[in-house]
């Protein structure tokens, strides 16, 4: 039986009912999904968004490739849609990302920018005025991840590993896909040492005059926690690393107080952050950046940092803004905070036993940053 999903207007008329069915042809598939690249549900790829197109009809040796995009964390995606109903449609599909891929690995950041990016910025299937006519990937960094923080290695040195490696994400697209198809997905991904392999339905519904599109991620890698270096770490192995049971504790307790806040725990190659989404930015804005003992994270951090990038923090609504300087102040007044040396960073550094001294201070603090971002919302 076809799902059904209701779209209900904001002026309370009569809400339009659609009902799910086939695309009017793989065709529209292709070109809803390379006009919104960001319908691909890259969050559970592990990745932020949003997506950064780099290729559309780009030509290679092998052919063209559908779509190419980068992630802020320097991931390349290579994107083919599958345009026919049978298993061989899968297959060749399949081996044409492969032969993309095989393109690409390789291939300094200079030789990529060159082949791939810059070129499709200056084509006719660039649509995206924000990258159309760039002449490099710093350019289109600036324009699209305007609040990139790049923290430990740059986004450069990042996707240089990508194609060195070879480490890309292989994502196929279709209407369905059969069982057979999915075996073969999965069994790419249990023998991959660094690729990835995904089968993404977009899924359309429709009445009459209206259309909506899903989509699905039908399979995906298992995460491999064992890749030292390349998988960033998370919670759980940042706990691992804490000796001091008591300073353990407290950090897990923070941890889940922020989830019950609304915050986001964010993951890095050595550290965690903390992240608050906030009117005027598309990304969360970090407002605490944490490392292990004795290890110097991002910029020289140490331990807990509790403030805000200024830089990152230009963007955000006067009472955004406004909310950000008072949880500084607050921080600041708690005994034995060191502010931080960068004069950039508005933030103050606490060592292990301030954090387990002011461990209920800290909580209160942030949700009161979250109370006055929040009802700036309502």
């Amino acid at each position: 039986m076809a799902r059904k999903m209701i779209v209900q207007r904001e002026d309370e008329s009569t809400p339009a009912m659609l009902t799910e069915m086939l695309a009017e042809g793989e065709a529209q598939l292709q070109e809803i999904v390379k006009d919104n690249p960001d319908l691909l549900p890259v969050d559970e790829f592990g990745m932020a968004g949003p997506l950064m197109v780099v290729g559309r009809e780009t030509t290679l040796s092998s052919g063209y490739v559908d779509l190419a995009c980068l992630s802020q964390s320097g991931e390349l995606l290579l994107v083919e849609f599958k345009t026919g109903s049978q298993n061989s449609d899968f297959r060749h599909a399949l081996a044409q990302l492969l032969d993309y891929g095989s393109d690409i690995w390789r291939m300094t950041y200079e030789e990529f920018e060159n082949t791939v990016a810059s070129r499709f910025f200056s084509s006719v299937h660039c649509r995206d005025d924000r990258l159309r006519g760039k002449t490099s990937l710093d350019e289109a960094i600036l324009a699209i991840w305007s609040d990139l923080i790049q923290e430990g290695t740059s986004f450069q040195e990042r996707l240089t590993e990508k194609l060195t490696s070879g480490a890309f994400h292989y994502v196929i697209v279709a209407q369905h896909f059969t069982p057979t198809m999915e075996r073969t997905v999965d069994y790419l991904n249990s023998l991959a040492s660094h690729a990835r392999f995904y089968a993404v339905e977009i899924v359309r519904f429709a009445t009459n005059g209206i259309s909506a599109f899903e989509s699905r991620t039908v399979l995906k890698p298992v995460p491999q926690t064992a890749r030292s270096g390349q998988i960033d770490v998370n919670e759980a192995q940042f706990l691992e690393q804490i000796e001091n049971d008591t300073y353990r504790q407290t950090l897990q307790e923070l941890f889940e107080a922020c989830r019950g806040l609304g915050l986001f725990v964010g993951r890095g190659k050595v550290g965690l952050t903390i992240r608050l989404i906030t009117s005027g930015r598309k990304e969360p804005l970090t407002i605490a950046w944490l490392f292990p003992q004795g290890v110097s994270g991002w910029m020289g951090l140490l331990d807990l940092t509790l403030g805000f990038d200024r830089t990152s923090a230009n963007n955000v609504t006067p009472a955004a803004a406004s909310a950000l300087e008072d949880y500084v102040v607050k921080v600041e007044a708690l005994q034995g905070v060191d502010p931080t040396k960068p004069d950039w960073l508005r933030g103050y550094h606490l060592n292990p036993d301030t954090v387990i001294r002011h461990r209920h201070q800290i909580t209160d603090i942030m949700a009161e940053l979250v109370l006055r971002v929040g009802e700036e919302d309502q």
